[in-house]
């Protein structure tokens, strides 16, 4: 009897998120509104353990997926850190990529339920957990769980019955808008929609008209100063064209300069980005500067060589 217990209590314990599985693959223990809306709970008391967990450094946690993961969610492999770099404190509390991925497919087998119940799910329900899924992939750069959410929540969520409120219009409008502009690159989407938004919605922003502007004219120095402005939300879905300004603004100094300060060049080009040093950005950018001292050396003026002296003209006597 006592091995018996003593067997029960090293059994590890289910994962009340990974528990459930997806309706499409026959798991139906989310077919009904008060299963969704407790698991919903759930999730959202993950979440808020998660901040808690890495309340030291937030932003690092939400983007440790690894960069190569799977447009799907369900493939993303945690990108846990090696145990040997972890803080012996912090091996009790999951690897956050582990947790994020967790997270997301957790929200992504909600969202599959309420859609298979929609006519039975009520529709405010479904607009609160598509927003709130929204908000935590964006933080964590993850578009295949974002971008549709976004698509599904303005064309068929928000209607004239079941209206979302101005403000989640807004967020959502902004979040597409940026992602046409930032992650796909698609500057006529981008604008279509602003133009579509604005006759709809009444939607107006200044920060996002600056950050269109300011990437259509590769005016790098706007692009920082709006980025700093907007909160975390939108900073996240500025920071897929984070590359991109910074090549463009290294070549517009290249192509303009000799030399330049080093902190001028670092500063200016990465948004005076605290983790980027000239080292860095050398090997990164792969550029072929010169720095000597505080100065980087662009481009040395060509030198021109000494004129050669006219041949003397020959003197003529006259006879």
């Amino acid at each position: 009897m006592q091995s018996r217990a003593q067997g029960s209590r090293l059994k590890p314990v289910a994962d009340s998120l990974e528990n459930v599985g997806f309706v499409s693959k026959g798991d139906k223990k989310l077919l009904t509104f008060q299963a969704q809306h407790e698991y919903y709970d759930k999730i959202v008391a993950r979440y808020m353990k998660f901040c808690a967990d890495h309340s030291k450094d937030l932003n690092a946690a939400f983007t440790s997926l690894p960069t190569s993961a799977s447009n799907d969610a369900t493939s993303n492999p945690p990108a846990a850190l090696p145990s040997s770099k972890r803080n012996p404190a912090d091996k009790s509390i999951p690897p956050p990529s582990s947790e994020l991925s967790t997270l997301l497919l957790s929200l992504r087998k909600l969202r599959e339920a309420t859609l298979a119940t929609a006519s039975e799910t009520p529709i405010d329900f479904t607009q609160r957990v598509h927003i709130f899924s929204i908000r935590l992939s964006i933080r964590a750069q993850h578009p295949p769980s974002y971008f549709p959410s976004l698509r599904y929540s303005l064309d068929r969520l928000h209607s004239r019955s079941h209206p979302l409120p101005d403000s989640e219009v807004k967020e959502i409008v902004s979040y597409l808008i940026l992602d046409y502009a930032c992650r796909q690159d698609d500057m006529v989407s981008a604008f279509e929609l602003r133009a579509r938004a604005r006759k709809e919605f009444a939607f107006s922003d200044k920060s996002i008209d600056r950050a269109l502007d300011a990437l259509m004219h590769d005016n790098w120095i706007v692009f920082w100063r709006v980025r700093k402005m907007v909160d975390s939300y939108m900073q996240a879905v500025m920071d897929w064209a984070v590359d991109r300004v910074r090549r463009h603004a290294l070549k517009a100094v290249g192509s303009a300069y000799l030399n330049v300060h080093v902190s001028w060049i670092v500063g200016g080009c990465t948004g005076h980005d605290e983790s980027w040093t000239w080292e860095k950005l050398v090997d990164v950018e792969k550029l072929g500067w010169e720095k000597e001292g505080e100065k980087i050396v662009i481009r040395r003026p060509k030198t021109r060589a000494p004129a050669k002296p006219e041949p003397a003209q020959p003197s003529t006597v006259s006879s």
